[in-house]
């Protein structure tokens, strides 16, 4: 498995959820210290779902499956989005 450092690859995912799932999706991925990090794309009020954009490194790819797959048994939520990007920075 190649790491970040050496293929500067990143993840990029885009979910979508209802407002109140996104609570618990935020906890845990702040509870979860590095994991990844997360932005709610800008969205029109009044509008009760949410998307949200999620980067990760490939190292941390299985653990962050990990994860989405025990939040699914608690919230619903799709995955809009899925790609690898490369890291030019």
């Amino acid at each position: 498995m190649y790491t970040h450092n050496q293929d500067k690859k990143l993840y990029r995912q885009v979910f979508t959820m209802s407002k109140d799932a996104t609570s618990l999706f935020y906890f845990t991925l702040e509870a979860n210290d590095n994991i990844c990090f997360y932005s709610t794309l800008p969205f029109e009020k009044g509008i009760s779902s949410r998307s949200v954009v999620v980067y990760y490194t490939p190292e941390l790819k299985s653990y962050f499956d990990t994860i989405c797959k025990g939040l699914k048994g608690l919230i619903s939520f799709d995955v809009l989005e899925e790609e690898a990007l490369i890291d030019d920075l």
